[in-house]
């Protein structure tokens, strides 16, 4: 079922038309066609099922069901340096799809977060395009540049775990948040290991092997969520 991303759906409208590059994407390229269904997105928690009444001028939906659907718990918001490149979104395709809250660009000793507004633009772009193609009710976010020492500062019922081979292995705790630090590809330096350790942060690793940026987030990310719901 195709869908279509609408962050100003109307929770009440009984009907809808849309128009612009949604409206083209879904007639052109997919092919909608009248009394075909799709699934409507507002990116914040509102889903609905619609069935196609027109395609021309505007995409006409008739609503057929509404639903909201709860964030994915516990949230776990990713805070990495960017890997280079088309990476970057290779990353932030599977964190959406995986079920990741978040993801922030931080600079680490050995990795600067390059996080230009032009990157993130089109990072949104691929969150997007992912919340559609998994089907997930709630949008990735994405932050703006952050340091590594911002990455310990407290929040309510949020849990700090750094990603490193020396650490113990995940165990979920019952908090609400999970903030994972993952690092470059050049790994931690002692010193910042030390620093998250004093600022109450665990240390867990997630497979025996190395793992690019791209692929060390998602597969932690699916880990803590899967350990959440043992």
């Amino acid at each position: 079922m195709h869908a279509l991303h609408l962050p100003d759906l109307d929770a009440d409208a009984a009907s809808i038309e849309v128009r612009g590059p949604e409206r083209d994407h879904a007639v052109k390229s997919r092919r909608l066609r009248p009394g075909e269904q799709a699934l409507l997105l507002d990116g914040r928690g509102g889903r609905a099922l619609a069935e196609v009444e027109a395609v021309a001028p505007a995409l006409r939906l008739r609503i057929l069901e509404r639903a909201r659907i709860a964030p994915v718990a516990p949230a776990v918001e990713v805070w990495s340096p960017p890997p280079k490149g088309p990476r970057a979104g290779d990353m932030i395709d599977a964190l959406s799809q995986v079920g990741g809250a978040s993801w922030t660009p931080m600079n680490t000793a050995f990795a600067a977060s390059e996080a230009t507004n032009a990157r993130l633009d089109r990072l949104e772009r691929v969150a997007v395009e992912a919340m559609k193609q998994s089907q997930r009710a709630w949008l990735l976010a994405l932050g703006e540049p952050r340091e590594f020492d911002d990455a310990m500062a407290p929040a309510p019922d949020t849990r700090i775990v750094l990603a490193d081979a020396a650490g113990d292995d995940f165990t979920h705790d019952g908090a609400q948040r999970v903030r994972l630090l993952i690092g470059p590809e050049g790994g931690w330096r002692p010193d910042e290991i030390d620093r998250a350790r004093a600022a109450g942060a665990s240390v867990c690793r997630f497979g025996p092997h190395v793992m690019r940026i791209e692929l060390a987030a998602p597969v932690a990310t699916a880990i803590v969520l899967a350990r959440a719901r043992e």
